[in-house]
């Protein structure tokens, strides 16, 4: 679905993303592991234009992207699901969900609602419909934000450290939402700190550090046989 060519990202003078190449297939699950500031969360807000690379080529299903035309289109088919929730304040958990499928993609009210009702189920939340965000707890306001994605039908996720802002005993219920959906086949990149999550359910982890791809292979070799001296170091100190 991506493939992405000598990526770099600068701000100002700092240069966050160094020369970065990749591909990531149709229903893959990646996992991208790595220190603070390796550039990980850089990477991922530049797949969905929500930062526009300095330098280096990314294509979608095949076609070159340009921020000015694809980034309205592309955050249609490719959700992104924050740190921090970000849910509006001022709307129910229902109108959280329905607002981008009404006004973007025109569905009825009726259907709108019946696909948020449908996808609160599947997260668990399907008696929250009409609380507001500030009731909820960390793990359910990122259910919501979750199902407030996949409202939009995406064709891929991107999970920014979906679980780094939680109290330690909420983080399970949002790794089971999303271990279901890698069950089912939604194409998925992932950064994250949770190591036996990477180990269980990517097809394959990235190491990144100071701004470049270390190393990267299937979760068996990266957790068990790390070839890379950092990758050894961090996997040492976080495992």
């Amino acid at each position: 679905m991506f493939s992405v060519f000598n990526l770099a990202k600068k701000f100002g003078d700092v240069e966050v993303l160094k020369n970065i190449t990749m591909h990531i297939a149709q229903g893959e699950v990646v996992c991208i592991i790595g220190p603070s500031g390796s550039g990980k969360s850089t990477f991922l807000r530049c797949l969905n234009l929500l930062e526009v690379p300095t330098d280096g080529k990314i294509y979608y299903n095949g076609n070159v992207l340009d921020a000015e035309l694809d980034s309205r289109k592309l955050r249609r088919e490719v959700g992104m699901v924050f740190q921090r929730f970000n849910l509006f304040p001022m709307f129910s958990v229902l109108k959280n969900i329905t607002y981008a499928p009404m006004h973007i993609n025109k569905m009825k009210k009726s259907d709108a609602e019946a696909l948020a009702m449908d996808l609160l189920g599947k997260v668990g939340l399907a008696d929250k419909a009409q609380a507001y965000p500030s009731t909820l707890s960390g793990g359910q306001q990122q259910r919501v934000a979750i199902a407030r994605a996949l409202a939009m039908k995406p064709k891929m996720l991107l999970f920014d450290e979906p679980t780094s802002a939680l109290d330690p005993e909420l983080v399970g219920d949002v790794l089971a939402v999303m271990r279901k959906l890698a069950t089912e086949g939604m194409t998925m990149v992932v950064v994250t700190h949770e190591m036996g999550f990477a180990k269980e359910v990517s097809d394959r982890v990235i190491f990144m550090d100071k701004g470049y791809i270390v190393e990267e292979g299937p979760p068996e070799k990266m957790f068990n046989h790390p070839e890379n001296g950092r990758t050894k170091e961090f996997l040492s100190r976080v495992l």
